[in-house]
């Protein structure tokens, strides 16, 4: 029985032992089916990863640099094997290739190059189509997070835009075979920059008109000059002139004393002038001495009034004439078109100087001044008649003059005239002068035609009834090679003008060169006068070059009357510039007539820091006298003297000068000093501090910010030690200038300009005064967050948008960086609102927890600081 129970029990433990390993092998299997099934469900997640991203990858963001235009940043993926996709979308955008994005985010389509050549490029098929071609491309093309990349290879193929990848600093140099789109418009936003400075029209966020006065004092000018000759008496000369607004106008009065003459009238000089170019009717008026172009020959002052409806802006035209004239060797001359200077060049050793003038619109002034090595400055202005008014399509001028000529029989002058441009190609004109001194005609109607086809021909007509008729043509061939051709002819017995000759004929030739290093310029003028019972004949032969250090110039001069033997005389003059800041100039003049030279000059100068000496020597042979000079000038900065001494036939002549200026008014009790002139000059008082409240005026709790860089086109600024007011002295009064201010140039970081670019219209004879606000401004930065599956990690190209509290302005946006990072400077004191941009939260099927987060931006002269702003997206 025992043996019985004992093998009952091994077979009920075999039993369960059976049971139990069916159980476990049923175990093993179930285990067995669950791992195969997991790994093919992974394998098949895996595969269907590859298919999706067949690659390793880490998104960085890459440089990209446009010969041309600024550099920027753009998104990429980069993969273990050194290839790169680009964000498409981005890229495109920023060199402004139109590009339009579907709404699955699946497909890009638009035009390269020219609206014929229209792409497409597809992400479900992975087609680039562009013209006729379709481009196949298996893992060029890659979506991620909605983001659309294409690998660089592809930009050549397609669109002929190569992206040359740098690993190692992550930079891509762009090229393309085609102008881009942002190039272009860089290129034509040049040009009308361009045009617009040359019509005077500048694009600016803040424009300061004129402010008016009824009289503000502002400048004064000084000279006192005192000559000695042997033993005679001592002559005194002393000038003052003072530059003053006086009812609304810019006033000066100045007066030119010698204590050897009787005072008259003539020693005083004063004018009244007002002038506002916004005005439609009457845009300039000035009252006093005035100048004006006539037809009549009046060598007196005239006192009296103008009024014209020419603003006083210089507005290009096309085309260009010539004047070339001369000095003494060596002088500075200034060329001022309507009282604003353009130009300025320095005579060669002969005294000779050339200015290529452009025409501009409207009626012209033309005046010159001359500035001696030695501190010499012509007091008088010479002024130029225009040859000619040209008027842009449609528009009309006049000027109205009158007053009493300063003469032995104090004659009264009148003149009304007008120009009108009746298209692009012609202008015409007309007028009626008086002047009532003229024995047998006081009045003279005239009329003009000024055509101008193309910009290198002008040809002008005048018809003054009783006096004349004109024709004169100006001709570039080629560049700067100038014919110009001038016919008069007079009415015979007029007593207008002082000219005898019943015809006046003229030609000049300008031809100005270049050959290696030597430039110059080769002019050949003839005139000829017809007269009754002669013709009397000019001629002149010029040649002027510059060699490095080296100037010379050879005149030859011919007269004849009929056909006579012609007198023929030659100037040679050469100046040489030594290393050490001396100048030799030799120069003598020979006769060809008579076969002898007639004098000889010889001069050195040397110029030393603020100053200037020179010491010459000259042989008069017909004369029989020599002449020896000694000059001395010192340029001090509130004035500028000159000692000389002559000596000629036992006669000592010494003089002695000086000559400065003033300009009060530029704030803090600050004078301006300065050895120029500063009539009729106005400038600037620029203000910079720290605006805390915000309200733009510069208030007692409020201080001055210091700089050391400010841009303005015509001006030097002084920064002064004692304060922080950036003066701009010495502008042309009734102009605009254009000053640039740069956030860059302000200590600190977190301070900014609230205006950069301002348009300054000059007042008379003072300083304005301009209060520039700089604002301190906040930061504020947070994180970006993509919450999956309760992990949180940082997303990037979120964008994210500041606005102000309660408003839907956008005031400043920005996308968070690659590891989710947002970060924004410039916000001015405020409450505003950030949020997300819901038109990105919709393409990428994204929600985000807080639709707003608000904050505040307080008020603080260092610039506040808010953090945490936070975006969790789902």
């Amino acid at each position: 029985m025992e043996n019985l129970n004992c093998i009952g029990k091994v077979k009920c433990c075999m039993q369960i032992v059976r049971v139990k390993f069916s159980f476990f092998l049923k175990g093993l299997f179930l285990i067995f089916i669950l791992c195969t099934f997991f790994k093919l469900e992974v394998q098949a997640q895996n595969t269907d990863e590859k298919k999706r991203l067949p690659f390793i990858y880490d998104e960085i963001p890459v440089h990209v640099i446009v010969e041309g235009y600024n550099n920027f940043s753009v998104d990429a993926i980069c993969t273990k094997d050194k290839l790169l996709y680009v964000n498409i979308e981005d890229l495109f955008k920023t060199l402004n290739i139109p590009c339009i994005v579907g709404q699955e985010r699946n497909s890009l389509g638009g035009f390269i190059e020219k609206e014929s050549r229209i792409y497409s490029i597809n992400y479900d098929t992975k087609q680039i189509k562009i013209d006729a071609r379709i481009i196949d491309t298996k893992n060029g093309l890659v979506k991620e997070m909605g983001t659309l990349y294409m690998e660089t290879s592809l930009f050549a193929e397609a669109f002929g835009i190569t992206l040359a990848f740098n690993y190692r600093v992550l930079t891509i140099i762009l090229k393309s075979n085609f102008e881009l789109p942002v190039i272009k418009e860089l290129r034509i936003e040049k040009m009308r920059n361009n045009l617009s400075k040359l019509k005077g029209e500048v694009i600016v966020d803040t424009i300061l008109q004129r402010a008016y006065h009824l009289f503000r004092f502002g400048t004064l000018d000084w000279s006192v000059t005192s000559a000695q000759t042997g033993n005679r008496s001592t002559d005194n000369h002393f000038g003052l002139g003072i530059g003053t607004e006086l009812l609304y106008g810019e006033a000066n009065l100045s007066v030119n004393h010698y204590d050897r003459q009787k005072f008259d009238n003539r020693q005083l000089q004063y004018l009244w002038r007002w002038v506002d170019n916004d005005k439609s009717i009457i845009k300039q008026a000035q009252v006093g001495i005035i100048s004006t172009q006539t037809i009549s020959f009046i060598n007196a002052p005239i006192i009296g009034a103008i009024i014209r409806n020419s603003p006083t802006t210089l507005r290009k035209a096309t085309g260009y004439y010539t004047i070339n004239e001369s000095t003494e060797p060596n002088w500075t001359v200034e060329l001022y078109i309507n009282n604003v200077m353009v130009d300025y060049t320095k005579a060669d050793a002969s005294g000779l100087y050339v200015f290529k003038v452009p025409i501009v619109y409207g009626y012209t002034t033309l005046k010159l001044k001359f500035y001696g090595p030695l501190g010499e400055e012509h007091t008088e202005e010479r002024t130029i008649n225009v040859p000619y008014t040209v008027m842009p399509a449609n528009e009309f001028e006049y000027g109205l003059s009158g007053g009493i000529v300063q003469d032995s029989s104090s004659s009264r002058f009148g003149k009304a005239e007008f120009n009108y441009g009746v298209n692009r190609i012609l202008t015409v004109g007309g007028g009626l002068e008086y002047l009532s001194s003229i024995p047998n005609s006081t009045f003279i109607p005239y009329l003009t035609a000024t055509i101008q086809p193309f910009s290198k021909l002008t040809l002008h007509t005048e018809y003054a009834y009783g006096v004349k008729t004109r024709g004169l043509l100006d001709y570039y061939f080629r560049k700067d090679v100038l014919l110009e051709v001038d016919y008069t002819k007079y009415v015979e017995g007029q007593l207008a003008t002082l000219f005898n000759a019943l015809e006046e004929r003229k030609v000049k030739l300008s031809i100005p060169f270049r050959y290696n290093k030597m430039t110059g310029y080769v002019k050949l003028d003839y005139a000829q006068f017809i007269n009754k019972t002669f013709d009397y004949n000019q001629a002149n032969i010029m040649f002027s070059t510059y060699y490095k250090q080296i100037s010379a110039n050879s005149s030859t001069q011919l007269n004849w009357i009929d056909r006579k033997s012609p007198n023929v005389t030659s100037d040679i003059a050469l100046s040489y510039r030594l290393k050490n800041g001396y100048t030799v100039r030799p120069s003598t003049q020979y006769d060809a007539s008579k076969n002898i030279f007639t004098t000889y000059k010889a001069a050195i100068e040397k110029s030393i820091p603020k100053g200037y000496f020179s010491i010459s020597y000259e042989k008069n042979i017909l004369a029989n006298v020599n002449l020896i000079n000694l000059s001395f000038k010192y340029d001090l900065s509130f004035t500028r003297t000159n000692v000389s001494a002559s000596y000629s036939k036992d006669n000592v002549y010494i003089s002695e000068s000086a000559q400065g200026s003033l300009a009060l008014g530029s704030g803090n009790k600050y004078i301006y000093h300065s050895n120029n002139s500063s009539m009729s000059k106005g400038g600037i008082s620029f203000y910079p501090f720290l605006d805390l409240n915000q309200n733009g005026i510069f208030d007692e709790d409020e201080h001055l910010v210091k700089l050391s860089s400010i841009r303005i086109s015509g001006g030097r600024v002084i920064f002064s030690k004692k304060d922080s007011i950036l003066r701009i002295p010495d502008l042309n009064t009734f102009t605009n200038y254009v000053v640039e201010f740069n956030d860059n140039d302000l200590d600190n970081i977190a301070w900014r300009f609230k205006k950069k670019i301002y348009q300054v219209l000059i007042d008379p004879n003072q300083f304005k005064r301009i209060d520039i606000p700089i604002i301190p401004v906040g930061e504020v930065s947070g994180m970006t967050y993509m919450n999956n599956d309760n992990s949180l990690k940082g997303i990037g190209r979120i964008l994210v948008k500041f606005y102000k509290r309660n408003s839907d302005k956008v005031i400043a946006e920005t996308l968070s960086e690659s590891d989710g990072y947002i970060y924004y400077m410039g916000l001015e004191p405020g409450e505003y609102s950030a949020r997300v941009d819901s038109v990105q939260l919709n393409n990428l099927y994204f929600t985000v927890d807080h639709q707003q987060i608000n904050f505040t931006i307080k008020k603080s002269e260092e610039g506040d600081i808010v953090g945490g702003i936070r975006f969790y997206i789902e």
